[in-house]
This record gives C-alpha cells, sequence and structure tokens, in this order.
C-alpha cells in the first residue's frame, strides 16, 4: 500500500513563483503610469474648480478677483507651490478667499500667468495651466482659461518646461 503525501513539491512551488514574478514584473510599471494619469487628472481637476471657485466669486462681488501662485502673505513665482484666490476690498486690501495647497513635490505646473476674473465673469487675459506628474510629458493635462472666463481642459500631453 502507498501512502500519498498531500503538499506542494519543489517543482510545482518553482513554477507558481515564476509566474507570480512574471506577473508582478508586467503589471508594476503599468499600475505606476495609472497612478501618474490619475494624479493628473485629479490635480488639473482640483485647479479647474479653484479657478470656478475665483469666477464665481467675482461675480458674486462684483469685484476682480485673482488666481495666482501661492506664497505665505501674497503671490509667489512657482504654481508648484499651491494656488492663492484673493480680491482687493475696498480698502484697497487683499482678502484671501482660497488657498490650494502644493503639490507632490515631483510634479511641475506651468501656467501662462496669473489670472484676474471681472465682475462680469471675464478673464484679464486667456491662460493655459499644465500639470505633469514626474515632469511626465506622455501623462500631462492641461485647463485653459478664454478672455470670456470659460474654464475648460485643454490639450493632453503638453510639457511643463
Amino acid at each position: 500500500m502507498q501512502k500519498y503525501s498531500s503538499g506542494f513539491t519543489l517543482v510545482e512551488l518553482m513554477v507558481t513563483l515564476v509566474v507570480a514574478i512574471t506577473l508582478v514584473v508586467v503589471g508594476v510599471p503599468s499600475m505606476m503610469d495609472m497612478y501618474q494619469a490619475y494624479r493628473a487628472q485629479s490635480e488639473i481637476s482640483r485647479i479647474q474648480d479653484t479657478l470656478r471657485f475665483a469666477r464665481n466669486q467675482a461675480v458674486s462681488y462684483g469685484t476682480n478677483v485673482t488666481v495666482c501662485p501661492y506664497k505665505a502673505g501674497g503671490c509667489g513665482a512657482s504654481w508648484s507651490d499651491g494656488l492663492r484666490v484673493y480680491l482687493v476690498d475696498a480698502g484697497g486690501n487683499q482678502q484671501e478667499l482660497r488657498v490650494v495647497e502644493g503639490i507632490n513635490s515631483d510634479d511641475t505646473i506651468k501656467a501662462t500667468g496669473n489670472v484676474t476674473f471681472t465682475a462680469d465673469g471675464l478673464a484679464s487675459s486667456a491662460s493655459t495651466f499644465v500639470y505633469c506628474p514626474a515632469g511626465e510629458v506622455d501623462y500631462s493635462r492641461s485647463t485653459t482659461v478664454s478672455v470670456t472666463g470659460i474654464i475648460k481642459s485643454g490639450a493632453n500631453g503638453l510639457s511643463c518646461q
């Protein structure tokens, strides 16, 4: 009478490990690509929401509202530090309406300049914001602001340089 033992043989274990390692090697890079694309879409949506907020506040308050790069106490030079939304009140003082915190330190944002919305919802000038995750052009997303104040998604794959 033969006794059968239950369990894995060394060959079965090695085949299982080879299959698992192959799946990880193939799957992880595509997961990173998907993560970068999702992060870019999420951040460009946050920028769009901030621009829409600024436009709505300009119309609601009946005054100019500006979006600029964030810097403590004023406007900075780097959009990657975040966004600041403010208006200038009747006394000439800046009243901060919203601050959007900075982004992932590996990512970059390029914009064509500050955006000021007037009381009728128009923008001072057309502007484009480009978000590049980890500096990758392939996964970059953009949004545009027209002089009529319309905020919409722009082209993908633009450079942040």
